[in-house]
């Protein structure tokens, strides 16, 4: 798929801010280094409320990850969940959207993807656009089930860690459980450990470059 580029999304955002073609709109973003795309350039007056996982200069966390806490089924060996929105759909499941809002939702979010305001592990959640649509009731922009109409409208997430990983390691994650997985002196299991050996190289390479021309400038 092509890549997204911040200009060109806000440009578009702007466009059909301009055609009326809708009145107000809340984004949620999943990414690493989310943060990016709205940073410095997100104008307040498009009627926009933006949520990123990540500031522009971190990664993102994945969750449900195999080994961890909590595990997908075990018939998987990869993360089947983001930290960030894990946290906001989980929230939305369990509360009663017509009376929680949005701000509450935002705090609650950023708190669990924060791993509760220590960031021993997880992602600074930010905040783009106009903030005055935090008031608002979160049915507006995802609906309501009927289901959840004694639920709660919103408390903050019982201080429960679970298992993450950094999104730029979920591969290796996901190599490593492959390899243990494999049988012992196979052919599949020689190449398994080939491929994360190469990657693992590969990183150190970077790493290692990027710091020799930090130290030279």
């Amino acid at each position: 798929a092509p890549y997204l580029y911040a200009v060109d999304f806000i440009e578009t955002l702007k466009k059909k801010h301009a055609s009326g073609t809708y009145k107000e709109m809340v984004v949620y973003i999943e990414a690493c280094e989310s943060g990016s795309i709205f940073e410095g350039i997100m104008p307040k007056d498009l009627n926009i409320y933006v949520t990123t996982a990540s500031n522009a200069q971190e990664s993102s966390y994945g969750t449900y990850c195999p080994g961890m806490n909590p595990s997908p089924p075990s018939e998987y060996i990869t993360c089947l969940g983001d930290l960030y929105s894990v946290a906001w759909m989980e929230d939305s499941e369990t509360h009663n959207l017509k009376e929680e809002t949005i701000k509450q939702q935002y705090q609650s979010v950023k708190m669990r993807t924060s791993n509760y305001n220590t960031y021993s592990v997880g992602s600074h959640v930010m905040e783009y656009g106009n903030n005055s649509i935090k008031s608002e009731k979160l049915f507006l922009y995802q609906g309501f089930d009927p289901a959840t109409v004694n639920l709660p409208p919103n408390e903050l997430p019982v201080k429960s860690q679970v298992g993450v990983v950094n999104q730029r390691d979920a591969d290796l994650l996901f190599l490593w459980h492959m390899y243990r997985r494999s049988e012992d002196g196979s052919r599949k299991k020689d190449e398994i450990l080939k491929e994360l050996t190469e990657k693992t190289r590969h990183r150190k390479h970077l790493d290692a470059s990027v710091e020799l021309i930090g130290t030279v400038l």
